[in-house]
């Protein structure tokens, strides 16, 4: 920067000081609608202090104070409730991954055939109407094995467009390994 420049920004900043100076009230408006109204000083906190937490972060009491009643019940229990026992909830089968492998085969299968020519219709998805029917599964176990008919026949209809090589090895592989997978589930859990 040379010594003209140096000697005009001088003037400028001079120029602009006085003028702040003859209207300390218009400077101090334009101070403000910069960056707004001051904010209040706050000394900061003593170390190793922690403010107490707030009230929802505050467990309720579970134990009456001493000299209160206790609590009673928020819903008065019947006598048929009293009798049931507490429900147990039902742990999967051994063999909850092979069958939920092969549901997603047999989503895969639905999707993959018909997009290469086979005529196979509705076949998968009535083989695996036909599985979850003969399993009898609760409702929980059934709607696994039907989400994951549903994933991976949308996985493949994100993937393949058209029938290509992959998928024709794609749809081998997937007869093989649901022929196999269907024979070990039968063999070493059946009845």
């Amino acid at each position: 920067m040379g010594a003209p420049m140096k000697r005009s920004l001088t003037r400028l900043v001079l120029v602009l000081a006085l003028a702040g100076l003859a209207e300390p009230a218009a400077a101090q408006d334009l101070f403000r609608s910069i960056l707004g109204p001051p904010r209040p000083y706050y000394p900061p906190p003593p170390r190793g202090y922690y403010p107490p937490p707030p009230q929802y972060y505050q467990q309720p009491r579970l134990i009456p104070a001493p000299g209160s009643a206790a609590p009673k019940a928020a819903t008065p229990q019947t006598k048929d409730a009293a009798k049931e026992p507490p429900r147990i909830p039902e742990t999967p089968p051994v063999y909850e991954g092979e069958m939920s492998r092969l549901a997603e085969i047999l989503g895969a299968l639905h999707y993959l055939r018909p997009l290469c020519g086979t005529k196979d219709g509705t076949r998968w998805r009535s083989e695996m109407s036909g599985m979850i029917e003969a399993e009898g599964p609760p409702p929980e176990r059934r709607d696994r094995l039907i989400s994951s008919f549903n994933r991976s026949y949308v996985a493949y209809e994100q993937t393949y467009r058209t029938c290509t090589p992959a998928a024709d090895l794609a749809i081998r592989r997937f007869l093989d390994e649901g022929a196999r997978l269907s024979r070990e589930i039968a063999t070493r859990y059946g009845n």
